[in-house]
């Protein structure tokens, strides 16, 4: 019987299990080059955790206080430096928590996903800070408020399946900033207390000097030289006077905008924690790239391989029913 009819090559062995061994070794060795690649393009813009820096910022100060007090200008007790974040003590469990969400997705559509990704984000109230699409490479990097959040995590990564999609997440909790703003708020408060309670002095001071000195120049036993020497002491109290009230009243304005600064930090921090800063990138996935998801690993050659041991083992039955024949 001619053994060509049966479609073997010389020594029986069919092309379909050459093709398969040829696959087998072709994919093992495929696989093998690419694996660093493939799990790199699963991490990528995924792998990068954010945290907010721990950097003192100074309290606002209104442009119209100078930075340091001119000559004989009451010199404030501190001055609102940058502050340092202090130890809290484990007994403080407040948590002001500033969360970073970053998503790496994969699709054969960038352009209809990116596009997905933004109307969610807005979806949820957010806002869309950097955008960029083109056929193979899409980015979003948004910010949406913190009470939304779990919402829009939820749709999100609802756009494709979890294999396509991985995810960081970062938090950081702000309290040792927060309580740093609250000491500056108390140094504020006592700051400007006391200013007030020193201007009231040099008003009464003034006052009881003012009532004395001029009780005396009244007094008809005075002297013309001494009614003189008693007014021009009333002159040098007058000027004195003006000198350290108009002190005082800097001090106090330097004081409020201080308060107004601290209270301006709070404000912002608060802000800050309530919104979630995010990034979304997305990259083109190739059918190879899909097969790898769902068969990781050397499970496609190991497959190929076994096909390919089937195939020969087949053939080698139809070569001994060939000889019986």
């Amino acid at each position: 019987m001619n053994n060509n009819k049966l479609g073997f090559l010389p020594g029986y062995v069919s092309w379909l299990t050459i093709a398969l061994a040829l696959l087998a070794i072709v994919t093992f060795f495929a696989i093998s080059d690419t694996s660093v690649q493939y799990v790199t393009r699963m991490g990528f813009g995924g792998g990068v955790g954010y945290s907010e820096g721990t950097k003192a910022v100074p309290p606002m100060m209104d442009s119209s206080v100078t930075s340091a007090p001119s000559a004989g200008m009451m010199r404030p007790d501190y001055y609102p430096y940058p502050y340092p974040n202090p130890d809290v003590p484990v007994t403080d469990t407040r948590e002001f928590l500033k969360i970073y969400y970053n998503a790496s997705m994969q699709t054969r559509d960038v352009p209809s996903l990116t596009r997905r990704v933004e109307t969610t984000v807005r979806g949820y109230d957010g806002r869309i800070d950097n955008e960029s699409s083109a056929e193979k490479y899409g980015y979003v990097s948004f910010a949406l408020p913190q009470s939304k959040y779990d919402a829009f995590r939820t749709e999100l990564e609802g756009l494709v399946g979890s294999r396509f999609i991985k995810v960081n997440i970062s938090s950081q909790n702000l309290l040792s900033q927060k309580v740093s703003i609250e000491e500056q708020q108390k140094q504020a408060d006592t700051s400007l207390a006391d200013y007030k309670a020193t201007r009231q002095k040099i008003v009464n001071a003034h006052a009881s000097t003012l009532q004395s000195l001029q009780a005396k120049i009244d007094a008809t036993s005075a002297t013309s030289s001494e009614r003189a020497s008693l007014e021009q002491q009333l002159a040098r109290e007058n000027d004195s006077y003006a000198r350290n009230l108009s002190n005082a009243d800097a001090n106090i304005k330097y004081a409020q905008n201080w308060q107004k600064g601290v209270q301006t930090q709070d404000a912002t921090l608060l802000a800050n924690v309530a919104t979630v800063n995010g990034t979304v990138s997305i990259t083109w996935i190739s059918l190879w790239d899909i097969a790898l998801l769902y068969l990781p690993g050397y499970w496609i050659p190991t497959i190929f391989a076994v096909l390919a041991l089937l195939s020969f083992s087949s053939d080698r039955r139809r070569r001994s029913a060939t000889t019986i024949v």
